[in-house]
């Protein structure tokens, strides 16, 4: 079976209800509750979820998001200094600049745990030789 990374913005577009992006992002989700891929993300993600919604106003959608992630089959990687060192090693290899810092650490995450393809709407990630993005 097909192991995918979450990013961020997938989960933002939900819980936002983006008018642009919203039904793919479910769509994506749903394919994790439904059995047809394996899903994964990182704590490093799930903090820019939240820090990104707290900016926006929408605080009082915190704990539904982390009660969702109670329950669907996405594993949840904790973001380790391994995962620094090994984004530092791919910036360095790829001459990436230290914008794409977040993108690098959960592309160590990926590449971690063997995964190649993360749902994401980050054109960013397209730079980064290891990774094949995906957002349909």
């Amino acid at each position: 079976m097909r192991k995918r990374f979450v990013d961020s913005n997938v989960f933002i577009y939900v819980m936002l209800k983006d008018p642009n992006y919203g039904l793919t992002a479910l769509d994506i989700l749903l394919r994790f509750e439904k059995g047809a891929e394996i899903g994964y993300t990182s704590t490093l993600v799930l903090s820019q979820v939240l820090a990104h919604l707290l900016r926006r106003g929408k605080g009082a959608v915190i704990d539904r998001f982390l009660d969702y992630l109670e329950n669907v089959p996405i594993q949840v990687l904790e973001t380790s200094y391994r995962d620094l060192e090994k984004a530092r090693e791919l910036r360095t290899r790829f001459k990436l600049p230290w914008r794409m810092w977040d993108d690098l650490i959960i592309a160590a995450q990926m590449l971690r745990v063997g995964i190649s393809e993360i749902y994401s709407n980050d054109s960013d990630f397209d730079s980064i030789p290891a990774v094949r993005r995906v957002f349909d």
